[in-house]
């Protein structure tokens, strides 16, 4: 027999977990930028300087990661299993 849990998604903000981790990479050359967590400005910036030097290369990708967390909601019996 098959029960139905409730589970809800959401973004991981328990301590020590990034809000995000930002990468840029030259859609020219390929080459990407070092990884930052939580702030993107560094990347930004990282991608102006890389123009400066290659003037041709203007193009660019934001890599963004961020991380979720599955928990039980509510009548889950699961809820009160610690993970």
């Amino acid at each position: 027999m098959h029960a139905y849990a409730e589970w809800t998604l959401s973004a991981d903000n328990r301590e020590g977990v990034p809000v995000a981790i930002f990468q840029m990479m030259c859609m020219s050359c390929h080459v990407m930028s070092d990884a930052a967590d939580n702030d993107g400005s560094r990347q930004q910036t990282w991608a102006l300087d890389h123009t400066g030097r290659n003037p041709g290369h203007q193009g660019f990708k934001l890599i963004t990661e961020t991380y979720w967390r599955v928990e039980p909601g509510r009548g889950n019996p699961y809820r009160e299993v610690e993970a």
